[in-house]
């Protein structure tokens, strides 16, 4: 397939060609002038560089039957669209959905949550080193208190949730609890380029800090900025 200057199929639309193109053509007008300049900052944003990837997963979930709402989760939506809880990106109340956080429902009979709640509550102190190639322990330990599950054990311990009456044999109380729920809005949850399920978390995770002024984050964003900016030279 060949290839614009740019590395992409020559069949697909490459902003910065029509950029490129616009910035040689000659203004015709003040509104045309508008027009290529505005083209010129959607195609080329100041001191940004634009980053892309494709992630390609390839796991197994335990089996588990259809997904249907337990008892808990049920409260614990209750409770949030009762107290108007706001999306913890934007704010916003409308709109807002609940994300598992530290742990998803499908993967909730792969865990051995008896073990969870020992390195919640202490009683268990070293966790095992595992083998990079199986992830199988090697007979080697290491302290609890370093590890990622104990962060998140003490996350949800920090909001609220009880490790000590935790039983292993009802994990969803856990899972569905409003301690192991992110609130996003829906656009931060499932959409393209914003949500938790459409981006690598290093990426995602940039959306919780403040900006400096002016930085896009998105091209949604970047073509929104810019057509306000458009209609404002405009009128």
């Amino acid at each position: 397939m060949e290839k614009c200057r740019h590395g992409l199929d020559i069949e697909k639309a490459c902003s910065r060609c029509v950029g490129d193109t616009m910035q040689t053509m000659p203004a015709v007008s003040p509104q045309h002038q508008r027009m290529i300049d505005l083209a010129n900052r959607i195609a080329s944003p100041a001191n940004e560089h634009e980053h892309t990837d494709t992630m390609s997963e390839d796991v197994f979930y335990p089996d588990h039957p259809p997904r249907t709402e337990s008892a808990t989760f049920r409260a614990t939506k209750k409770a949030g669209h009762a107290n108007r809880m706001p999306c913890a990106i934007s704010g916003h109340t409308e709109g807002a959905e609940y994300h598992h956080l530290a742990i998803e429902w499908a993967f909730t009979g792969g865990v051995d949550w008896r073990v969870v709640k020992g390195v919640a509550t202490g009683e268990i102190a070293q966790l095992p080193v595992l083998d990079l190639d199986t992830d199988q322990p090697t007979g080697d330990t290491f302290a609890a208190k370093d590890s990622l599950l104990w962060a998140l054990c003490k996350l949800a311990e920090v909001r609220g949730f009880d490790w000590r009456a935790f039983d292993p044999a009802k994990p969803e109380t856990f899972v569905d609890s409003m301690q192991n729920m992110l609130v996003l809005h829906s656009k931060f949850h499932r959409h393209k380029n914003h949500g938790i399920h459409a981006l690598t978390f290093p990426v995602f995770i940039f959306q919780a800090f403040p900006r400096v002024p002016g930085f896009v984050f998105a091209a949604d964003e970047m073509l929104q900025v810019h057509a306000t900016t458009g209609q404002k030279e405009a009128a």
